[in-house]
């Protein structure tokens, strides 16, 4: 048994972007991160497919990022069954835009699936922790092989913040997991990484595509969770991600090759900004940049 992780692969998002090729959009390259993370999927080498939450960037995606995400999930589908809990970023639930998909499961409430060969319980993002365990208990059930969430859990870090259980409300802790849960497949925090939580192992994919200005240096792709024994083998797969480099100095424009998004502290007609373009950067704006970190909407 092979299961394909993807999650927050934040289709829709888009920058202005100053002297990129015409026509060009940000939007583009979180499609093209998507489809290169389910080629696996689509190519017959694994067995099902979960999203763990912010397929897209806001809760009112745009037209053309549904339709790409129902052109993608709905290739998909029609080979091996694809399980999609909502994120943060889909307060409004994802069952209106995907829920007549054949051979994808929207679970927009906490559900427990059962697929050939494998159960999984899928609990959609809670703002807080206390209700989430609540959520988990009815989504798990008399038990689960892997846990779909897109939660902050206890000793996960994003750049200069580790979060712990109250510190956001959100943040799940040991106590809170359901008894017997060992395998945890999470969204929401955007660095790749796995840590222990109680007796779960808690493994975040992270996302597809660079977000953020903190997500510079980190490496883009999906996971692959494949059966051995009771458990789980999990493979980190990467995935090339467009370039984002921080210009503040000359010393800094070694790091500009073509095609990355660059932030510089002056305006596109500045010197700084003009070597970097030179170089084939692409400026973000002062105003209206990549933010420091990723904001549901």
């Amino acid at each position: 048994m092979r299961i394909l992780h993807l999650t927050d692969t934040h289709l829709g998002a888009r920058w202005s972007v100053d002297g990129a090729p015409r026509g060009w959009a940000r939007a583009a390259d979180h499609v093209a991160a998507m489809a290169a993370a389910l080629a696996p999927a689509r190519a017959g080498e694994v067995d099902a497919v979960v999203h763990t939450g912010d397929l897209f960037d806001r809760s009112r995606p745009p037209a053309d990022a549904v339709a790409a995400a129902r052109s993608l999930l709905g290739e998909v589908g029609a080979q091996v069954p694809v399980v999609v809990i909502p994120g943060n970023h889909e307060r409004r639930g994802l069952s209106g835009l995907l829920g007549d998909l054949p051979g994808v499961r929207v679970c927009d409430a906490p559900e427990r699936v059962v697929l050939p060969g494998v159960v999984i319980g899928a609990v959609p993002w809670v703002r807080e922790a206390s209700a989430w365990a609540e959520a988990a208990r009815a989504a798990v059930g008399d038990g689960v092989d892997l846990l779909l969430a897109h939660q902050a859990f206890h000793g996960v870090r994003v750049p200069g913040f580790t979060f712990r259980v109250g510190r956001p409300a959100e943040t799940v802790g040991a106590e809170h997991l359901p008894r017997g849960v060992r395998h945890v497949a999470c969204g929401h925090l955007h660095p790749r990484q796995e840590v222990r939580v109680g007796e779960a192992r808690v493994v975040c994919a992270g996302s597809t595509e660079r977000t953020a200005l903190s997500e510079a240096g980190q490496t883009k792709g999906y996971a692959v969770w494949a059966r051995a024994g009771d458990g789980w083998e999990v493979a980190l797969v990467d995935l090339p991600a467009r370039p984002v480099v921080v210009v503040g100095s000359d010393a800094d424009l070694e790091r500009v090759v073509p095609g990355a998004l660059v932030r510089c502290d002056e305006p596109f007609g500045g010197p700084l900004a003009q070597a970097a373009h030179a170089r084939g950067g692409w400026i973000l704006p002062r105003r209206g940049q990549l933010p420091l970190f990723p904001r549901a909407r």
